[in-house]
């Protein structure tokens, strides 16, 4: 409940001071599923100014997020062009130490905003294939006349740089193995990311079909030899 309550004092300032919010995240992994990530929290100059006019520092209530981070997390106040704010980054061992520092920001009303355009992410990882799904939220409520304003105040996306050969989604223009989701926080939307860790000609395939191919070879032989 406390996080809603910050989710609507936040979603207030951004649409009273008319400014424009831009959220970044990108996790990276490596292939043994460790990793690390970035989130971003941005607003441009408009909504700088509101903020020193109305008592606060340039980053508007961003400063709280730095001020009550958990242990262990490194931030910075952060700037991209004419936008600024706040940026937060940290390691992880594996998917489930990332996970639960999601939770750790949750936890928080004023971290929790580094996750506030998130429903929901998950990741499963088997032999051969590892999955990332998760669903944007719907930050804003809005109808279609008001539609094309709500546009233009939220723009965030979620980088993902992955191990392996990308099966899903279908793209020709895979850069570095990293796929880009876009979200305007307008709807709920899903993402769904599919890589295939490990190829059918690995060493242990490529050996069996070798001892396959040469027992035939000698069961050949000695059927020959007897014939």
């Amino acid at each position: 409940m406390k996080n809603k309550n910050i989710l609507k004092l936040f979603i207030f300032f951004i649409i009273f001071a008319g400014c424009e919010v831009k959220w970044d995240m990108e996790i990276s992994f490596d292939d043994d599923f460790s990793g690390s990530y970035s989130i971003a929290v941005l607003i441009d100059q408009e909504a700088q100014m509101y903020a020193v006019e109305t008592g606060q520092s340039a980053i508007g209530g961003l400063d709280s997020i730095l001020s009550n981070l958990p242990q262990g997390f490194g931030s910075s106040v952060y700037q991209e062009g004419d936008f600024l704010g706040v940026l937060v980054r940290n390691d992880f061992e594996d998917t489930d130490d990332l996970l639960e520092q999601f939770e750790q920001l949750k936890d928080e009303q004023n971290t929790a905003l580094l996750l506030l355009p998130i429903e929901n992410i998950n990741f499963q990882d088997s032999e051969d294939e590892f999955q990332i799904k998760g669903t944007f939220a719907e930050i804003f409520v809005t109808d279609e006349e008001n539609l094309e304003g709500f546009k233009r105040i939220f723009d965030g996306q979620l980088s993902l740089s992955v191990p392996g050969n990308i099966k899903e989604p279908k793209l020709n223009d895979i850069v570095d193995n990293t796929i880009v989701f876009e979200n305007d926080g307008l709807s709920i939307k899903t993402f769904e990311l599919v890589t295939q860790t490990e190829s059918f000609w690995n060493i242990q395939t490529i050996i069996l079909i070798l001892i396959l191919t040469l027992v035939a070879v000698i069961i050949v032989r000695q059927y020959l030899k007897k014939n």
